[in-house]
C-alpha cells in the first residue's frame, strides 16, 4: 500500500496537495567548499566569472585526481561555492587524505595563471552524516552543520592571517572518527578550534596550506 492509498484508507479522502512523503535518509561525506573574499569591492563581475570557473575546475580536477567521480556526487551551486554529496561508498579518508593536497596543487596552476583579482583561496569544510531527499533538493542537519563550520569565523580569520591558499576545517566526528586514525590525513597539522555560529555551538578542527600551512597560530 503506497503512502496515498493508505491516507486516503485512514481519512477518506486524498491528502493535501503539499503533502510529500519524507526519503530515508541517505549517508554521506559532506564536501563544501568557498572562494575567500568572492563579493570584495577589487572584484568585478567578469573576475566572478572568472573564478567559479577556475573553482569548478579545480574541485573537479581535484575529485578526479583522487578516484572520485564527479557524476557519482550530488553537488549544487552556492554562488562563491559548491555543496558536494559524495554517496558512502567512497572511503571518508579519500577527502582528509588526498583531496586536500589535490586542491592545492591545482589552485597554484590556476593562480600562477591568473592576476591578483582571479586569484583563488578556499575555504572547505569535512563532515559526514544522514541525508533526505525531496522533490525540491537536499536536506538534513548534517547539512546544516557543515555550513555552520564553513561560516566560522575562526577558519575564516585563519586563512585570512595566513599565506596558504587553503584552509579546511572538519567537524569533530570527522576528525575523531577518520583524521586521528589516519596518518596520511595529517592529523598533526589539525588545530582545535571552538565554533559558534548561530544556534551552533561545536569543536572543529582547522588545518591551512599552502606557503605558511606550518606555522603556528593564535586564537
Amino acid at each position: 500500500m503506497s503512502w496515498t492509498d493508505a491516507w486516503r484508507w485512514l481519512w477518506g479522502c486524498s491528502p493535501p496537495v503539499l503533502a510529500e512523503p519524507v526519503a530515508d535518509p541517505v549517508h554521506h561525506t559532506i564536501f563544501v567548499v568557498e572562494i575567500e573574499g568572492f563579493a570584495s569591492a577589487g572584484r568585478t563581475t567578469l573576475h566572478r566569472l572568472t573564478l567559479r570557473a577556475g573553482l569548478y575546475e579545480i574541485v573537479q580536477r581535484a575529485f578526479a585526481a583522487c578516484g572520485v567521480e564527479w557524476a557519482a556526487c550530488y553537488h549544487t551551486d552556492l554562488g562563491n561555492g559548491v555543496l558536494l554529496l559524495v554517496p558512502a561508498e567512497y572511503p571518508k579518508a579519500v577527502f582528509s587524505e588526498l583531496v586536500p593536497g589535490a586542491l592545492l596543487a591545482f589552485l597554484a596552476e590556476h593562480n600562477r595563471a591568473h592576476q591578483l583579482p582571479e586569484r583563488i583561496r578556499l575555504l572547505a569544510a569535512l563532515h559526514a552524516g544522514e541525508v533526505s531527499y525531496d522533490a525540491h533538493g537536499r536536506t538534513g542537519t548534517a547539512i546544516v552543520h557543515a555550513f555552520r563550520l564553513l561560516q566560522a569565523e575562526v577558519v575564516q580569520d585563519a586563512l585570512a592571517d595566513s599565506g596558504g591558499d587553503l584552509a579546511v576545517i572538519a567537524s569533530g566526528w570527522f576528525y575523531e572518527e577518520i583524521i586521528q586514525h589516519s596518518p596520511a590525513s595529517r592529523p598533526d597539522r589539525y588545530e582545535a578550534v571552538l565554533v559558534r555560529v548561530k544556534e551552533t555551538a561545536t569543536r572543529g578542527f582547522v588545518r591551512l596550506l599552502g606557503q605558511e600551512a606550518g606555522t603556528s597560530r593564535s586564537r
